[in-house]
């Protein structure tokens, strides 16, 4: 059997954009459940749940999509993927990984999941 080793983690999540930032909010007990703006919600019995914060609503951790991808390449996929990205990124960031040999690249993998997809989805 061949082992498996994690060496970095990544996060986006409605406490913050990042492992740190959403740990420590976390343990202090911080929440990144919200009402739902209603152009979102209007259709749906369910008014809450949880956001990622944006720069503008959270300048300590808040998640900037451009330094994950091109505005022109963010209109093409749904947010998740940009949230996977971004963890991921945070992720091989993490643990110093930065594969350029064929070889480095075929021993890496990245596990991303999601609970349901994008909300437009």
């Amino acid at each position: 059997m061949r082992r498996i080793v994690v060496t970095g983690m990544g996060a986006v999540t409605p406490l913050a954009a990042d492992v740190e930032a959403s740990w420590s909010r976390l343990l202090a007990g911080r929440s990144g459940i919200r009402r739902l703006p209603d152009d979102v919600v209007a259709d749906l019995p369910a008014k809450i749940g949880g956001v990622v914060p944006s720069l503008e609503d959270d300048p300590d951790a808040g998640f900037d999509p451009d330094a994950v991808l091109a505005a022109k390449d963010q209109r093409k996929v749904d947010r998740f993927i940009i949230f996977g990205l971004a963890a991921a990124q945070e992720a091989l960031a993490q643990a110093g990984w930065a594969p350029v040999s064929e070889a480095d690249r075929l021993r890496t993998a990245t596990i991303i999941a999601s609970g349901i997809g994008g909300f437009p989805a």
